[in-house]
C-alpha cells in the first residue's frame, strides 16, 4: 500500500480541480502471486476512461535475434551473462498522461475525499509501457552513459577493457522490466542498475529461461574451458504435446505412434479435398498452429518450413489439414530434447583461401554507416544459405524461400515464406529467395 500511495500527489483540501488533467477512477486490486503464494495490493487505472495520448503508447522489447546475437558474443569474448528482473518497475516511471482522481477510504479518513494527480504510471494506463520504455532509457543513457543500438532500441551497449586491456562491449538488452546484462563481470553491472531500480534479488544470476527459451551452457568435448550457450524449448514442447494429447483423447483419438518426417511423405495441403472444420476444429487448428510457431521461434528450426506450409492453410482449415498439425506433433513427441548451441568458433580455416569475386564485382565497396561505432572485441565471419523450390505450391505455382544465416557457426537468423510472386523458372524463383536473403544479410550487418 506505501508503494502504490506515492504514485499520488494529493492535493490541498481546499485545491480546484487541475487544470488539463482527465478524470479517472482506481481501483484496489488484491492478488495472489502464483508459486510463491505472496499477497499482493495495487491501484490499477481506470485508463478505458481517458482518450488515448497523442504520444506513443506501446513498450518496445528486445528482438530474439539479439539475444541470440548476445549469447554468440559471450561466448566469443568470454564474457558471462547475468539476468534480473526489475520490481514494481512502471512505479518508477512518470505518466505520459495528465490524469487525477479523487481519493477512496482506501487512502484513509484524512485524505479520502480529496483531489490526488498521478505521478507514477499505474497498470491500466494505455501509455503505461511508453512511460516505462522512455525513463528506463534515460537511466541508461544519461546516468550509465550507454548508447543505444539503432537497429534494436533495446540493445545498450557501452565500450570498456577487460584486466588483461583487451577492449569490448559491456551489452544490456532491455525486455520490459527483464534486464539481460553481457560482460565479463555482469553482477557488478546489476549492482549500478539496482542503484536505479528495484533489483529482485531472487531473479538475479545466470539465464535459465529467458524469452520463453530454456538457457543452458555446454561445452564441446576436446574444448576444455570453453563454454558456450544453448537455447531450447523441451518444457514448452512437451506441455504443448500433452495438452494436444489430452484434447484428443476427450475424442477417444491419440497421435500416431511412429513418423519418419515431420509432414506426410508427399504431403501437399493445397490439394486436399477432405471436410472443412467445424467451429470448434477451426480454433483447435489455429491454436495449435499458433503454438507451433512459437515453437520455432524458440529455435526448432526442423519444423520451420512444414509449420509455415500449414500456417498458409489457416484461413480455411480441413480436417486433413488438422491432421497434417497433429502430425507435426508427433514428430516433435519423438524428438522433444533439441536445441540450438550457440558455438562461436570460426567456420572458415585461415589457411583456406575465400573465393575471389573481383571479376564481377570489380571494386565494390561494403555500405558501411558513416557514424557506425568502433568495432570492438573479436570478429565474426557470416555464413548465408539460401534456397526455393520452384512451383512448390501445386494450385498456386507460388515459390517458397528458406533463408538460414549463421554468425561463426552461430544459427542466427531463420526463416520460410511463401513467395508473393509467381516465377516461370528456377532461376526466377532462386532469385527472388537470393533478393529475400539479402535484405536479411544487409538488416543483421547493420545490427551488428
Amino acid at each position: 500500500m506505501a508503494n502504490n500511495t506515492k504514485a499520488f500527489k494529493i492535493l490541498a483540501p481546499d485545491a480546484s480541480t487541475p487544470i488539463g488533467h482527465t478524470f479517472i477512477k482506481c481501483h484496489m486490486v488484491f492478488d495472489i502471486e502464483q508459486g510463491t503464494l505472496q499477497r499482493k495490493a495495487r491501484f490499477v487505472a481506470g485508463g478505458n476512461l481517458a482518450e488515448a495520448p497523442p504520444s506513443i503508447t506501446c513498450a518496445s522489447v528486445v528482438s530474439r535475434e539479439s539475444v541470440r546475437i548476445a549469447f554468440l558474443i559471450a561466448a566469443l569474448n568470454d564474457l558471462d551473462i547475468d539476468t534480473s528482473d526489475i520490481g514494481n518497475a512502471h512505479l518508477n516511471a512518470p505518466p505520459r498522461e495528465k490524469i487525477h482522481i479523487k481519493c477512496g477510504p482506501e487512502f484513509g479518513p484524512e485524505l479520502q475525499g480529496r483531489c490526488a494527480i498521478l505521478v507514477r504510471a499505474l497498470h491500466g494506463l494505455k501509455s503505461l509501457g511508453a512511460s516505462w520504455r522512455a525513463f528506463s532509457a534515460r537511466v541508461l543513457e544519461e546516468d550509465l552513459n550507454f548508447t543505444m543500438c539503432r537497429a534494436d532500441n533495446d540493445v545498450w551497449f557501452k565500450p570498456t577493457k577487460k584486466a588483461d586491456g583487451t577492449r569490448h562491449c559491456i551489452c544490456v538488452l532491455v525486455c520490459t522490466d527483464d534486464i539481460f546484462c553481457v560482460a565479463e563481470h555482469p553482477k557488478a553491472m546489476l549492482d549500478k542498475l539496482d542503484q536505479h531500480f528495484l533489483l529482485k534479488p531472487e531473479s538475479r544470476g545466470r539465464p535459465k529461461i529467458y524469452l520463453g527459451a530454456e538457457m543452458e551452457t555446454h561445452t564441446f568435448e576436446g574444448e576444455s574451458g570453453k563454454t558456450h550457450w544453448t537455447m531450447g524449448s523441451q518444457t514448452h514442447v512437451r506441455e504443448s504435446i500433452r495438452n494436444v494429447e489430452a484434447h484428443l483423447a476427450k475424442q477417444h483419438r491419440e497421435l500416431k505412434s511412429k513418423v519418419s518426417s515431420p509432414l506426410p511423405i508427399n504431403c501437399a495441403p493445397e490439394l486436399d479435398a477432405s471436410p472443412l472444420c467445424d467451429d470448434d476444429d477451426v480454433a483447435e487448428c489455429h491454436s495449435r498452429i499458433g503454438v507451433l510457431r512459437w515453437v520455432v521461434e524458440l529455435g526448432r528450426v526442423d519444423i520451420c518450413t512444414e509449420v509455415s506450409i500449414m500456417a498458409a492453410c489457416a484461413a480455411n482449415p480441413r480436417i486433413g489439414h488438422l491432421d497434417a498439425v497433429h502430425h507435426v506433433f508427433t514428430w516433435l513427441k519423438k524428438h522433444d530434447r533439441s536445441k540450438l548451441v550457440f558455438d562461436s568458433a570460426h567456420v572458415n580455416n585461415k589457411e583456406q583461401s575465400l573465393p575471389d569475386w573481383t571479376d564481377f564485382y570489380k571494386d565494390v565497396k561494403e555500405q558501411i554507416p558513416a557514424d557506425a561505432p568502433e568495432p570492438l572485441g573479436k570478429p565474426v565471419e557470416m555464413t548465408s544459405c539460401i534456397d526455393s523450390d520452384h512451383a512448390g505450391d501445386k494450385v498456386t505455382r507460388q515459390s517458397r524461400t528458406g533463408v538460414f544465416i549463421f554468425l561463426n557457426r552461430a544459427l542466427i537468423v531463420w526463416c520460410s515464406k511463401k513467395q508473393s510472386s509467381i516465377e516461370t523458372s528456377s532461376f526466377g524463383s532462386e532469385f527472388s529467395a537470393m533478393k529475400t536473403g539479402t535484405e536479411s544479410i544487409e538488416g543483421l550487418r547493420h545490427k551488428l
